[in-house]
C-alpha cells in the first residue's frame, strides 16, 4: 500500500502556477513547432514531506549529486545559502534565455522558509519557430531525496498540471542520484567495514554527528557493525539533515561495489537500482514514444555524477579513511538515474584533473555553476545545460529519439550485456564536435 503523499504534493500543487496559457495541442500524431515545459526534479529547500519515509531494501531512494552541506556549491567551497535545485534552475534559466535568444516574459516565486529572497518557482520565455511564437517554461518540482515511487507520483502531478495548459512536450532535469534505501543490506563485510572506518573518522572529527546515531554506537562511541546491519542506517543517514556530511558516501559505498570487469544490468547490485520498478512504469508510461497519447513527449536527461571517494592508496593505513585522506574518483559509467538507456546522461568538461574525478556519460558540457555561488562546478550543472538544448531540439522538431535512442542518448544497455568497462566503457563523454555523428538535427 502506498504511503499517503501528503505535503510534498501540496508543495507541488503550489510550485509553479500558469504563468502564460500553452498553445494548442498538436494533433496526435503531429510533430512540428511546440511549447516545452523543463521540469528541474530536485530539492529546491522547501522542507520535508512529515509523511515521506525512506523505503526498504528492495526500494530505491535518491539523494543530491553533491548532498555534502555545501548545497551543491562542491565540496571544498563554503556552505551555500540556496538549495541545490535553485542552483541547478538558475543554470537553466541563463542558458534558456541565451538559446532561446529572448528574455523571460514572467515568473513566480514561493516565499523562503528562512529568511532571505524568495525561491522563483517558474519561468517562461516566448521565442519564435517558423513565423509562430511558442512558449518554454521552466518549473521546479520540489523533492526531498526519499523513496522514487514518491518522487515519481510528484512527476506525474506536475506534468498532468502543465497538460492542461495545452504543454504535451517535456525535458526532465535529473541532477541526483539514485540508491537502494538501504545501502548497507547491499554491502559485503568489507565494504561495509571501509564505510564504516570513514563514518568513525568523520564523528571523531565531528562529534555533533553522535546525536544522530546513538543506536549504532558501541560502547568505544564507534559505530557497530552488528547495530548498522540490524536495519534503518541508510534510513537515519536519510531523514536526519544534521547527518547531510555523511550521505554522499552512501552513493560511493554502493557504487564502487560494481565490478566494473563484469558490468551487467542482470547482477546484483547494479540491477537493484538499474531494474528499478518505478522508473520502468514511468518510462512505459510517459517517455516511450506514443506514451500517454500520441502528443505526449518526454525527454529525460541524468547528471552523471561526480565520483566516488576512495582511501589514497599512499596514505598511512591507519588514517587512510579519514575523510581529508580520501581521494575522488571518476566511474567509467553514470549514477543512476543518467545510467538508464532512457536518460540522457551529462558530464561536465572543464580542467583534465578536474574532470577525471567525474563520472563518465554520454556526452559533456560546460560544469561551471550560476554566479550564485562563484567557482562552483559539477555535473549537477553540466545536465541543465545539456536540458537546455534537449528543450530546443524538443519544441523545434516534436521529436524524442534520433538513431532510435533519446538525442545524444546513444549507449543501449536493454539486452543487459556483460561489459568490461576498464576496457572499453560505452560511455564516452562525447563532446560537441561529435554530436553531428550522433544526431544530424540537435542544436550544437
Amino acid at each position: 500500500m502506498k504511503r499517503p503523499y501528503g505535503t510534498l504534493l501540496a508543495l507541488l500543487v503550489l510550485i509553479g502556477p500558469a504563468v502564460a496559457g500553452g498553445a494548442a495541442a498538436a494533433a496526435p500524431g503531429e510533430s512540428r513547432p511546440g511549447d516545452v515545459a523543463v521540469l528541474v526534479i530536485d530539492d529546491f529547500g522547501l522542507g520535508k514531506d512529515p509523511q515521506a519515509e525512506p523505503g526498504d531494501r528492495d526500494e530505491n531512494c535518491t539523494v543530491g549529486t553533491n548532498d555534502v552541506g555545501s548545497n551543491g556549491a562542491g565540496d571544498d567551497l563554503p556552505v551555500s545559502t540556496y538549495g541545490h535545485g535553485e542552483l541547478v534552475y538558475r543554470v537553466l534559466a541563463d542558458e534558456l534565455t541565451a538559446v532561446l535568444g529572448q528574455p523571460p516574459v514572467g515568473s513566480t516565486t514561493m516565499p523562503r522558509p528562512v529568511p532571505g529572497p524568495p525561491i522563483e518557482t517558474t519561468t517562461e520565455w516566448k521565442f519564435p519557430i517558423g513565423g509562430a511564437h511558442h512558449a518554454a517554461r521552466l518549473v521546479a518540482v520540489h523533492t526531498d531525496r526519499y523513496r522514487t515511487d514518491d518522487l515519481l507520483d510528484g512527476i506525474r502531478d506536475r506534468i498532468t498540471a502543465l497538460r492542461r495548459d495545452g504543454f504535451q512536450r517535456f525535458v526532465l532535469n535529473l541532477s541526483f542520484v539514485v540508491i537502494p534505501c538501504d545501502v548497507v543490506g547491499w554491502l559485503n563485510d568489507a565494504d561495509l567495514d571501509a564505510l564504516l572506518r570513514t563514518y568513525d573518522a568523520m564523528i571523531q572529527k565531528d562529534p555533533a554527528l553522535k546525536a544522530g546515531l546513538l543506536g549504532y554506537l558501541d560502547a568505544a562511541g564507534k559505530l557497530d557493525p552488528g547495530l548498522v546491519r540490524s536495519g534503518g542506517f541508510t534510513a537515519t543517514l536519510l531523514r536526519d539533515d544534521g547527518l547531510g556530511p555523511m550521505r554522499p558516501y552512501l552513493a560511493g559505498a554502493f557504487y564502487q561495489t560494481i565490478d566494473i570487469q563484469e558490468f551487467s544490468v542482470e547482477q546484483r547490485p547494479l540491477s537493484t537500482i538499474y531494474d528499478d520498478p518505478g522508473w520502468r512504469g514511468f518510462r512505459k508510461q510517459f517517455v516511450e514514444p506514443g506514451a500517454s497519447g500520441a502528443t505526449l513527449k518526454v525527454i529525460p536527461v541524468g547528471a552523471a555524477g561526480n565520483g566516488v571517494k576512495y582511501p589514497d592508496p599512499k596514505a598511512d593505513p591507519d588514517t587512510a579513511h579519514d575523510p581529508a585522506n580520501l581521494i575522488r574518483r571518476g566511474l567509467p559509467f553514470p549514477f543512476a538515474p543518467a545510467l538508464w538507456d532512457f536518460v540522457v546522461s551529462a558530464s561536465a568538461d572543464g580542467d583534465k584533473d578536474v574532470t577525471a574525478r567525474l563520472n563518465s556519460g554520454e556526452v559533456k558540457l560546460d560544469g561551471t555553476g550560476p554566479g550564485l555561488v562563484p567557482g562552483s562546478f559539477g555535473t549537477s550543472f553540466a545536465a541543465p545545460r545539456l536540458s537546455t538544448l534537449e528543450a530546443k531540439y524538443l519544441a523545434e522538431t516534436g521529436t524524442v529519439a534520433c538513431g532510435g535512442t533519446p538525442p545524444l542518448g546513444y549507449v543501449d544497455l536493454s539486452g543487459s550485456p556483460v561489459l568490461n568497462l576498464a576496457v572499453d566503457s560505452p560511455w564516452k563523454n562525447r563532446e560537441r564536435a561529435d554530436w553531428p555523428s550522433i544526431c544530424a538535427t540537435f542544436p550544437t
